[in-house]
């Protein structure tokens, strides 16, 4: 029989999967597009405008310069993988049939705190990149840029739902636990 709950199971399965292997991927897809620059334009790659500020060209870069870029991107990527990692842990919780629990509660502000910092560090990450890719001009001619995008804004925005869910989802557990010792 498909009830609510078999489908909340059924969807978390899948969600988790996906999840698992966005964590684990994304460091690694993040360092084939950087040691393969020259091929962007060809697969429809548009990066950063980190590249149109520092005045260089992607294909351009020295191997050294691709690793720099990487490791600028790797804090970012970290909390990435964290919130992915988190989003499978619920769907886990889930597809145990664990919906209101306290530890669901947590996972969802860790989840919504970590989708802050992964914000925050893709602003640190885009201000290092124009750091690193103007490291070779000489002094004077360096570049350090801060820049927020939507997309940031839009996590940030998701992140304080996400944990105002967590809050809520902990009180509405809390008061069903009130009602329970109600006679």
């Amino acid at each position: 029989m498909d009830t609510p709950q078999h489908r909340i199971r059924r969807a978390s399965r899948l969600l988790r999967v996906v999840s698992l292997a966005a964590a684990l991927l994304l460091p690694l897809l993040v360092a084939y597009l950087w040691a393969h620059v020259e091929h962007w334009a060809d697969w429809g790659v548009t990066w950063s405008d980190a590249f149109r500020i520092a005045g260089v060209a992607a294909a351009d870069l020295s191997m050294s310069q691709r690793l720099l870029g990487y490791l600028t991107d790797l804090p970012a990527l970290a909390a990435g993988s964290y919130v992915f990692f988190t989003l499978a842990g619920i769907c886990r919780r889930y597809g145990n049939g664990e919906l209101f629990s306290t530890a669901v509660a947590r996972a969802y502000r860790r989840f919504a705190l970590g989708m802050l910092a992964w914000a925050g560090l893709k602003v640190l990450s885009q201000t290092l990149l124009v750091l690193a890719l103007t490291l070779d001009h000489p002094p004077g001619q360096r570049l350090l840029s801060i820049g927020i995008g939507s997309d940031s804004l839009a996590m940030v925005l998701v992140g304080l739902a996400v944990h105002l869910l967590g809050q809520v989802m902990e009180e509405g557990r809390r008061l069903q636990e009130d009602n329970a010792l109600i006679l």
